[in-house]
């Protein structure tokens, strides 16, 4: 019996959960199977889909196939077929329940933010679905999702913000858009549009909703921004103000039972509130305040879903009555950074803010003081575990000096980018065009500086374990496509701590990320080991040539990777570790070439990778896409 490089070399060492951070996260999109044979449940995510088989208890991450984790929208076709769509416009498909995805053909100028998704009644037989976009109009796909193409004729703007369909095509092939301007209705399939008696110039139609009987019944709601609900009666040709507001802000979600026909239950996500009605709309009454906004609403006959803003799922099993968190394994979080100080860990999203947790425990906590900043945009933690810098996008430089519990803005440059404190009191950081601070009194005060790089964007500035010796920073730079010349990065150096710098290298590549390594076991040059990670590339110094780097693909793939780790003497027997988007790699020849260190993870895409030595022991800690932390024994 054969066994693999990694099991030979690791025994039975293998990638252990110890985790998430927070669960749930936002979830834009839900759909359930229709098909009795499967019974999967799918949620779409800023961080992928998830895929619940056990009606919504628990979930798991997947992104296979998916060129982008930002999702905004989800829609399953009555033969099981799934479509996805994104945040920046790309269009996705499924037939095999949300294993693997496929990417469909859009035409360029059409690409913009999908917000609705709708599969044809007749999916079996003609293979359609309908996106509606927010600047592309509604886009249609005849051919299974293979390409899209515009199918707005007739609506009055290219932002769509909701869509539906009547359920059954065998006689009419009735369609509802709501643009900026009103709702709009289509009786050919989504071929020509035009305006209802609902055009709305004070006030935009968020979501619309078909009875399941509208053959029978014609029935259409439009919930509206300001919490305005509207029904028709008679296919759109006229409508009626239901409720002049239905609840504490906008109605995002609405959801009729199969049976509505009969017996008029329906319930709307208004705001954080779900509330029911059992005489289609007439009266309402609160069933829940949820702990965010109610995004979305699907069900059958026998549970009903909300996907939240920044709490998950919700799930009820008695109509909507009554309601449970229902996010376990849904890990659905913006964190993008991972660093260790000490015997704490600490995790930060844009969003999410700053987290921290004690390596024994690893109980996170929030940074309690950081929520009238966010949107963050860098952290430092130095030795001195009471001391932290976080960088405010828009309120600059924060500093605490009693480990998180109070702040103080020190600068308020905006659009930092980057930001390191080094043990003599020198500080420095980066903006978004190229500007760079110092500071020489521990962070208390900063000051602009002469910058190399302006008009770039600075990505990362990184000091040398041994700066105290060597007065080395490398700092990385993104710089914009230009005329003939493409997008790339920069890696830059200055062995007088910051008084001068000098272009290292620079790579083709359109990320606007870049990690900066260097083993901190190690006494002699270890700022000639120095490696980088941006785009799917590894760069390292080929050090018998002087300023020759390299650049490796780590995943054959072509997976982004996102975080580097440096273990031991480069070129001396030492270690290399890559969190990418398609799992955790190693290298063992100075990063010469990479082999899949995944074993025991179920999940691909990382964020986040750190070393951690406590004695004789090095552990590796890697954070994935939505927040789940591992951990796994390296020697």
């Amino acid at each position: 019996m054969s066994m693999s490089t990694e099991q030979a070399t690791e025994k039975v060492k293998t990638w252990e959960l110890v985790g998430p951070i927070s669960s749930g996260g936002t979830v834009f999109g839900l759909a359930i199977s229709p098909t009795e044979d499967v019974r999967r449940y799918w949620a779409a995510t800023g961080c992928g889909i998830f895929y619940s088989d056990d009606g919504g208890a628990s979930w798991r991450q997947n992104l296979t196939g998916l060129t982008t984790p930002l999702l905004s929208a989800l829609a399953v076709s009555p033969t099981g077929a799934l479509f996805a769509g994104a945040l920046s416009g790309e269009l996705f498909s499924s037939f095999d329940y949300g294993r693997t995805w496929e990417a469909g053909l859009i035409p360029e100028e059409l690409r913009a933010m999908v917000t609705a998704l709708v599969a044809s009644p007749n999916f079996r037989r003609d293979g359609t679905c309908f996106a509606a976009t927010d600047g592309g109009g509604v886009l249609v796909t005849r051919n299974s999702g293979q390409s899209w193409e515009d199918s707005s004729f007739g609506l009055g703007s290219a932002s769509v913000l909701a869509l539906t369909s009547s359920p059954d095509w065998s006689a009419r092939e009735i369609m509802f858009a709501a643009t900026t301007e009103g709702v709009f209705v289509s009786r050919n399939g989504g071929r020509a549009w035009r305006e209802t008696e609902l055009m709305l110039s004070d006030d935009v139609v968020d979501i619309l909703a078909v009875s399941p009987a509208f053959e029978q019944d014609n029935t259409v709601y439009a919930g509206t921004e300001s919490g305005q609900l509207y029904v028709s009666h008679n296919a759109g040709r006229t409508w009626d103000l239901l409720q002049e507001r239905l609840g504490e802000g906008p109605v995002n979600a609405l959801w009729l039972a199969p049976d509505f026909h009969e017996s008029g239950h329906m319930l709307a996500g208004v705001g954080p509130l779900i509330l029911v009605s059992t005489d289609r709309g007439a009266s309402w009454a609160v069933s829940a305040r949820m702990p965010g906004a109610v995004l979305t609403l699907v069900g059958n006959q026998e549970v009903i879903l909300a996907g939240l803003h920044d709490a998950g799922v919700y799930q009820s099993t008695d109509r909507g009555a009554t309601w449970r968190s229902s996010s376990q394994g849904l890990a659905a979080r913006g964190f993008a950074r991972l660093l260790a100080v000490g015997d704490t860990l600490y995790a930060m999203g844009p969003q999410e803010g700053l987290w921290k947790a004690e390596l024994g425990t690893l109980n996170w906590e929030p940074v309690e003081g950081l929520e009238a900043y966010i949107p963050l945009s860098a952290v430092y933690a130095g030795p001195d575990e009471e001391q932290i810098f976080v960088v405010s996008q828009e309120d600059g430089i924060l500093r605490s000096l009693d480990g998180g519990r109070t702040w103080e803005i020190v600068s308020q440059v905006p659009g930092v980018q980057a930001l390191t404190v080094l043990p003599d009191g020198t500080g420095w950081a980066g903006t978004i065009d190229g500007h760079l601070l110092k500071s020489t009194d521990g962070g208390e005060n900063w000051d602009e500086v002469n910058s190399p790089c302006d008009g770039q964007e600075v990505l990362a500035i990184v000091a040398s374990p041994a700066y105290a010796q060597d007065h080395t920073l490398f700092m990385g730079t993104a710089i914009a496509a230009t005329g003939n010349r493409p997008a790339r990065v920069a890696l830059w150096r200055s062995t007088n701590g910051g008084e001068d710098w000098r272009q290292l290298t620079t790579q083709t590549t359109t990320a606007r990320w870049m990690d900066i390594a260097m083993p901190t076991d190690v006494n002699d040059q270890v700022a000639e080991q120095a490696v980088v990670a941006t785009g799917p590339y590894c760069l390292r110094p080929l050090r018998r040539a002087k300023d020759v780097w390299i650049s490796t693909r780590v995943d054959p793939g072509g997976a982004n990777v996102l975080s580097v780790v440096v273990v031991g003497e480069v070129d001396q027997g030492g270690t290399l570790y890559a969190a990418t988007g398609n799992g955790i790699y190693r290298s063992i020849d100075g990063g010469r070439t990479w082999q899949p260190f995944s074993g025991g993870l179920t999940v691909t895409s990382f964020i986040g990778l750190i070393a951690q030595r406590e004695e004789e022991i090095t552990g590796l800690y890697a954070l994935s896409l939505g927040g789940l932390l591992w951990q796994r024994e390296i020697s």
